[in-house]
């Protein structure tokens, strides 16, 4: 097959003096045409893969001792976790959150032009679909990520005026865009899952998309939305299609066994085995003693707790979908929509996969069982990338949480209305194309 040099990601967005969303294709370019060939595409340098590193390093599961953060000679992560007003100082770009998410995005739109070119037949209808269906997921998926770095939290009252992320719908380099409302980018986001559905396939195949992980990042969406009729609805679905829950009472988390692989594989700041990314104690002793996810943490030489990877991914972390954050959602959702039971039901369920001689918990009232059942979402998805997130609409909800930091005799604090919640978009992307800035 040939070799496709693509437009952004060799060309264009790893020279550190370009902005992504203006950057022109070089004239060496080979212009994919074949089936096979947007295959190979969506699967370059796993970039379909790809998260936000930033979404783990703004949260509050971690801490940094002041001698290493001072070390840190990277400024993005190092002013990111005291939520500094100036975030870039005199860095211009960001590959790892807003260029790679829109190389996503960008890619995608390809696909999607060019597989409306390829004659579809009886002996190609399958791989026409799942192509067409994987980029409309890939789209959806880079568009989420963004949102969550870039947009406040979904609000049904304010979504049409809150600024979102530029969604460009088109391969064109030229085409101009500008921050789309938080209401314009999560209809895209749906839409484009919704016709993804009928496209992809039905075997799940973790470097693939698949009807169960389409089901599944349509809970995530609905669940940020404040949607939890049809959160559940999708989480069930999802568990319907496949449900891939591990019991570590007789085996192992496996990447190639969840329904949608992701992970930042570009240097991320939040690895695994490093022993400086220590755990807040708190979080570490609510693992009880019987809880096999307890063995995921590993204790450093001043006996303070660091989370060691999962998944068998080297030392990064596992920033997918899988079917255990399907059953937290329906769990959420089931106490949110006052089915408490139901709910506990659904978690225990879940935590007898976790424990060994598990004794199922039980709720007095709906407030009882949401605090349980989100504890274990944030003891479960530890460094998965959803915790920023659901700080968001806990506070959006009016949890009214306060960070803090504390490094030496310092201490830094991000309130529940502070404008730091919302990350900065790169300065060259402002300067090329106008973009309003979010406000520190």
């Amino acid at each position: 097959m040939k070799k496709l040099i693509i437009f952004f990601i060799v060309m264009g967005c790893m020279s550190c003096g370009d902005q992504f969303l203006d950057v022109k294709p070089s004239s060496d370019t080979v212009v994919p045409t074949t089936l096979e060939d947007f295959e190979q595409l969506m699967n370059y340098g796993n970039l379909a893969y790809s998260y936000p590193d930033m979404l783990d390093v703004l949260a509050d599961d971690y801490y940094l001792e002041e001698t290493y953060w001072n070390s840190i000679y990277n400024i993005l992560p190092k002013n990111s976790h005291i939520w500094a007003d100036d975030i870039f100082e005199t860095i211009e770009s960001d590959y790892q959150n807003w260029e790679k998410m829109y190389a996503q995005i960008f890619y995608a739109n390809v696909v999607l032009e060019g597989v409306e070119k390829v004659q579809l037949s009886d002996r190609n209808k399958k791989q026409h679909n799942q192509v067409q269906g994987t980029a409309l997921f890939l789209r959806s998926w880079a568009l989420y990520n963004l949102a969550q770095l870039y947009a406040p939290a979904y609000k049904e009252a304010t979504a049409t005026q809150d600024l979102g992320v530029p969604i460009p719908l088109l391969s064109d380099v030229n085409e101009k865009v500008k921050r789309n409302s938080v209401a314009e980018v999560y209809s895209r986001i749906l839409t484009d899952l919704e016709a993804a559905l009928p496209l992809v396939q039905a075997e799940v195949d973790f470097g693939r998309s698949s009807k169960a992980a389409v089901y599944a990042l349509r809970a995530r969406v609905f669940l940020a939305m404040g949607r939890y009729e049809e959160a559940l609805d999708m989480a069930t679905n999802s568990l319907a299609t496949h449900d891939a829950l591990v019991d570590l009472n007789v085996g192992t988390l496996d990447y190639k066994k969840s329904l949608y692989m992701g992970l930042e594989a570009s240097g991320p700041f939040i690895q695994s085995n490093n022993q400086n990314i220590q755990i807040r104690q708190d979080l570490f002793e609510s693992y009880d003693l019987k809880d096999f996810r307890r063995s995921f943490f590993k204790l450093n030489a001043q006996g303070k707790p660091y989370y060691v990877t999962q998944y068998k991914i080297s030392n990064y972390f596992f920033r997918g979908l899988d079917s255990d954050e399907q059953y937290l959602i329906k769990a959420e959702c089931e106490a949110r929509l006052n089915d408490k039971d139901e709910a506990m039901q659904t978690l225990n369920y879940l935590l007898k996969h976790m424990h060994s001689d598990y004794v199922d918990q039980v709720a007095t009232n709906k407030e009882d069982a949401l605090a349980i059942i989100l504890q274990e979402r944030r003891k479960q998805l530890l460094f998965r990338g959803l915790r920023w997130s659901d700080l968001k609409r806990y506070n959006r909800d009016g949890a009214n949480i306060t960070l803090i930091r504390t490094l030496g005799n310092k201490i830094y604090r991000l309130e529940p209305k502070s404008n730091n919640w919302l990350f900065p978009i790169p300065t060259n992307e402002i300067k090329a194309s106008g973009l309003t800035q979010n406000p520190r």
